[in-house]
């Protein structure tokens, strides 16, 4: 179920991707003043922060590392909604290795919805942010 899902994802990302790229020729306003849609290539990591190459390839392996041995430890101390937690950490690793992986083969990674005042974006980084909002609350309960 894991894989299907992430399979549909992926094609719906790849498609949305696909439309912005062919049809957003000029920004749409959907919301007020607030939320458009508008094609962006992004040569650069998560809202558009510059980095050199070698600076980030470093901080990604770094991060990739410390957030699989930080999981692993995580892991053995949570059984309370274990299998959400695991899905949320696969489902936000899987989306970061996507949105990594256009940056490799494309150079740049194709955003299109806009939220004014803070960023543009696209439905792989949607979906990382939503998956680590509910891998925070499930840890945050088991604080509690």
């Amino acid at each position: 179920m894991f894989y299907l899902t992430l399979i549909l994802w992926l094609i719906f990302d790849l498609t949305t991707k696909y439309f912005a790229n062919i049809y957003l020729e000029k920004k749409i306003n959907l919301i007020w003043d607030f939320l458009y849609l508008e094609l962006f290539k992004n040569p650069w990591i998560a809202f558009s922060i510059e980095i050199p190459s070698i600076i980030l390839k470093i901080i990604t392996i770094s991060l990739v590392i410390a957030v699989f041995l930080y999981y692993k430890n995580e892991r053995k101390k949570n059984e309370l909604n274990k299998n959400i937690l695991d899905l949320s950490f696969w489902l936000i690793l899987a989306w970061a290795i996507w949105n990594w992986l256009e940056r490799i083969f494309n150079s740049e990674v194709i955003d299109f919805i806009w939220v004014r005042y803070f960023s543009v974006f696209n439905i792989a980084d949607s979906l990382i942010f939503i998956w680590a909002v509910i891998y925070l609350i499930l840890n945050y309960k088991k604080v509690k």
